[in-house]
Formats: structure tokens, C-alpha cells, sequence
């Protein structure tokens, strides 16, 4: 792995980020990588019993953390984190040697936020980690500043129904498992009804600070990406998600409301 091509994004270098690896020359590559890529506040752990005793002193924007590991593995470590209410906001990535399709779709159920195997590029690492950060961020907008509306309604687009109220994607009997991130994403192109969105406004990015057009294009290039695999593995063509050439997204069929 070496340090990521992607641009620096202003706002997230002081997240306080956790990586856990037993491997101390994989822990050390990371956390390089996300230190030549901008992020300051660096913690880690060996295991999942070590990286528990990190939480309880200091809690991060965001977690990093192998499944393999002695002790405690990262499941489990997954599982502690999630019975703690104060810890239950943090984004989770695995990042482990563990590519198969079982072990993915075990971690999917299990809720994780994001799931990339070893070896990993540094852009695609950076990427899911901005990411993260951006829908953290977006979620914690305090309630004074919350619009009052909300999206809410019942949409068909294709073989998709997509439960806005739920936050819920099923074709047919089956659920498509969706970050947050990624059905945030669909939501905007759903409720723009086939027409183009832009970089910015499919990543909800607060126009007070915006992202330059390169860092949103990079940034939402890798969810599309995620977006469209989840759909082809469920059946519907990623053509549904269309590239609108410097100008950002659109859905190639008719949303109906149901």
C-alpha cells in the first residue's frame, strides 16, 4: 500500500481515527497511509480486547479493524462495540485478508458500514474512510439545524422498491443490504425522479463547505461503484445508475410512486 492520490478533503484530518490489526507491519501501513493522506489523530490496538480498552478512554470518529485477530476477533470486537449505546454512531470497516463471499455477506447481516480485503489500494481505503466521515457528519447535524421535511414514500424504479421511511431496498423478497451512505445516494437520485444530480448534492455536502468537483467525483465514484455491485448481485443491471459526463448521476428508468 502507499499513500493515497486522493486529495486531501479539509474538515476530516482531525478525525480521531482507530486501527486494529494484529499485524504490526499492516497496522503500520495504515496508519501511514492515513497519515500521508491528511489524518492527524491516529489510535491503535493489536485485537479486539486491546482496542476496547482504547474506547474506553477515548472514543473515535471511526473504526478500522481485521477479522483474524488472537483473543478477541473482529467480529466479536464488532459485536462489543455495537452492545455499547455510546459507541453505536462509530463507523465500522473491516479491512481483512477474509474475501469470501460468505464472510462478506456474514459481515453484511451483521451491519457492518463497509467491508475491503487485503491488499487494498490506498485510494480505495482513503476513499471509504472519507466516506464514512462525510455520513457521519451529515447524521450528526444537530436538530435546531435538521430541515423539516423528510424525505418519506414508497418508490418503484425498475425491479427496486425502495422504502424511504424504512430506509429498506428489496427486489422482490429479497433485501439489497445498503451502507448508509449508499442508500442516501439512491434516495437523491430516486426523489430527482430520472434527472441529473451532481457530485455535491448526491454526497449531501453542506454548501457552506463544499467539496472541490474533483474530491466529490473521487469520493462518490467509490460509492456508485459499491452501489452498483449490490444491485447486479441482486439481479438488477448497474446500468440503472447512469453517468451524466461531468455533471454527475441519474436513474436509467422511470420512479414511480407507489
Amino acid at each position: 500500500m502507499h499513500a493515497s492520490n486522493l486529495p486531501n478533503i479539509t474538515g476530516f484530518d482531525n478525525a480521531l481515527i482507530l486501527v486494529v490489526d494484529d499485524d504490526p507491519l499492516v497496522r503500520e501501513s495504515i496508519l501511514d497511509i492515513l497519515h500521508f493522506s491528511g489524518f492527524k489523530a491516529l489510535l491503535q490496538a493489536s485485537n479486539g480486547s486491546e482496542a476496547l480498552d482504547v474506547l474506553e478512554h477515548q472514543t473515535p470518529d471511526l473504526i478500522i479493524s481485521d477479522i483474524v485477530m488472537p483473543g478477541m476477533n473482529g467480529y466479536q470486537f464488532y459485536l462489543r462495540v455495537h452492545r455499547n449505546p455510546a459507541w453505536l454512531h462509530i463507523p465500522f470497516i473491516f479491512l481483512t485478508s477474509k474475501g469470501q463471499t460468505e464472510d462478506i455477506r456474514y459481515a453484511k447481516e451483521m451491519g457492518i458500514d463497509d467491508y475491503l480485503t487485503k491488499p487494498v489500494t490506498s485510494d480505495d481505503l482513503v476513499a471509504a474512510i472519507r466516506g464514512k466521515l462525510l455520513r457521519f457528519t451529515q447524521l450528526m447535524i444537530t436538530e435546531d439545524d435538521r430541515p423539516d421535511y423528510r424525505p418519506t414514500g414508497l418508490y418503484q424504479v425498475d425491479r427496486l422498491l425502495i422504502d424511504l421511511d424504512r430506509m429498506q431496498v428489496m427486489v422482490g423478497e429479497q433485501e439489497v443490504k445498503l451502507s448508509s451512505t449508499e442508500f442516501a445516494i439512491l434516495q437523491r437520485l430516486v426523489l430527482a425522479g430520472g434527472a441529473a444530480v451532481d457530485y455535491e448534492d448526491l454526497l449531501g455536502y453542506d454548501e457552506d463547505q463544499p467539496l472541490g468537483d474533483n474530491d466529490a467525483a473521487q469520493l462518490l465514484r467509490y460509492h456508485i461503484r459499491n452501489l452498483r455491485r449490490k444491485l447486479e448481485e441482486a439481479g438488477v443491471s448497474g446500468d440503472l445508475i447512469a453517468s451524466v459526463r461531468s455533471v454527475g448521476y441519474r436513474l436509467n428508468a422511470d420512479v414511480v410512486s407507489r
